[in-house]
């Protein structure tokens, strides 16, 4: 009994082992036969004799008949066995396909993970450095810096900044704009008001 995991014997040698054995054992019966054979003919030409000899034939026959079946069946075996190790290579050759090209999409799924990081990083900075309608607290609400729109402005653009803590009652600059692309500087500690003049980006 073969240990776990071990490879049966292939048949192809099982067959010659089992050829081999048939072969000694026709040889050694031959042998017998033809002693026997020739002791009886030495002694008289009786029938019995004859018809050893004719078994004697009958089984060589026989065994001839054997022996090429043997023959047939260990050249079947021997094709099998390289079939199916062709199948075997193939296999691995395909796994190994599959397997470079499992890496290869992972490699693609990661590169597209890092680059989806990479626009949502710069995504989040440029939100960070605009400004959208409303009032904002410069230093809280949004960066100090120079600001200016991203795109012209149409219509009446009206944009002011006031000192932060007066309610909007001390207007340090404001301005109605109804073209262009105007730019505000702004500094922590003000309060920051734009209406109808889409967004600023920092420059």
């Amino acid at each position: 009994m073969n240990g776990a995991g071990a490879r049966p014997r292939p048949l192809s040698r099982w067959l010659r082992e089992h050829r081999a054995a048939v072969a000694l054992g026709t040889a050694a019966t031959l042998l017998v036969a033809y002693a026997a054979g020739a002791t009886v003919v030495a002694v008289d030409r009786s029938d019995e004799a004859r018809a050893a000899q004719a078994q004697v034939a009958d089984t060589s026959g026989e065994l001839g008949s054997t022996r090429d079946e043997l023959d047939f069946a260990l050249a079947r075996a021997e094709a099998a066995e390289g079939r199916m190790e062709d199948a075997e290579a193939a296999a691995t050759t395909r796994q190994a396909e599959l397997d470079e090209r499992e890496s290869g999409l992972d490699q693609r799924e990661q590169d597209v993970t890092d680059r989806e990081k990479a626009v949502s990083k710069t995504e989040q900075k440029i939100e960070e450095r605009r400004i959208n309608e409303g009032v904002w607290t410069v230093g809280t609400d949004v960066e100090a810096g120079t600001y200016r729109t991203t795109e012209s402005v149409a219509g009446d653009c009206y944009w002011a900044i006031y000192r932060s803590g007066t309610n909007q009652d001390d207007i340090v600059q404001n301005d109605i704009v109804t073209g262009g692309r105007p730019s505000v500087t702004l500094r922590d500690g003000q309060d920051f008001e734009t209406n109808r003049c889409g967004t600023w980006d920092k420059q």
